[in-house]
């Protein structure tokens, strides 16, 4: 489905990310340009309609670049009056990152392809080699990432983007893993627990720092019990 319409922005002219831009990259996995389809400007698209999935197992749907060009493709049977949804990242359910599948312009064709018409090869692009999704680049700071999503959360950090909200004290982070450990300050939850003392901690640098202690060994006595 698509192509996904919207403007065309280039990397320097980036503000801010949103839900509704998308990263188009280059063969050598840089950044080329965004298209950002959640202005007043750009063309008017239902695929900006398309919902974020809860988890990975709900999406029907998951996000391809062909050429220069993005869309959206099927990854399961979908029933009439189905709710499309993709699934945008595997942190949390409210993370923006976006599933990655780069796909080749089928200009290039493998040795011993038949450029027929009829012929379904022509119409079936095929997966974009590892290699190119692992050299994803940074266009401010030229930081590598294996994924789009990692790409898009580190983003966050020249942005000042904090799209991610306490729902107890509204405070905001930019990413979803510090908003978790933030949460636990309001829950009191403390799911890192010593396996020496049974002491548990909210934070796992706070239970690294109690097994670098002397607390974290067990005494004398208790040694001696056991032998």
């Amino acid at each position: 489905m698509g192509p996904y319409a919207g403007a065309v922005i280039p990397p320097q002219s980036a503000v801010q990310q949103n839900r509704n831009v998308w990263e188009v990259f280059d063969k050598f996995g840089n950044i080329s340009h965004f298209i950002d389809g959640g202005t007043d400007q750009s063309p008017a698209s239902w695929l900006t309609c398309v919902q974020c999935a809860r988890s990975e197992e709900e999406q029907n749907l998951e996000v391809v670049q062909i050429g220069s060009d993005i869309y959206y493709r099927a990854n399961k049977d979908i029933a009439p009056e189905e709710e499309l949804l993709v699934w945008y990242g595997s942190s949390s359910y409210m993370y923006m990152g976006i599933p990655f599948t780069v796909i080749h312009d089928q200009s290039r064709q493998k040795p011993g392809a038949t450029t027929d018409n009829s012929n379904s090869t022509r119409q079936q692009p095929t997966v974009h080699p590892d290699h190119h999704t692992s050299k994803l680049r940074c266009v401010l700071c030229r930081r590598g990432f294996n994924s789009r999503s990692n790409l898009r959360s580190h983003m966050r950090i020249h942005t000042m983007e904090k799209p991610f909200c306490c729902r107890f004290c509204s405070r905001r982070f930019s990413q979803s893993s510090t908003l978790r450990n933030h949460i636990r300050l309001h829950t009191g939850e403390k799911p890192y627990k010593c396996v020496v003392c049974k002491s548990s901690y909210s934070q796992l640098a706070g239970l690294r720092a109690h097994q670098r202690s002397a607390r974290h060994k067990p005494h004398a006595s208790e040694t001696t019990a056991r032998d």
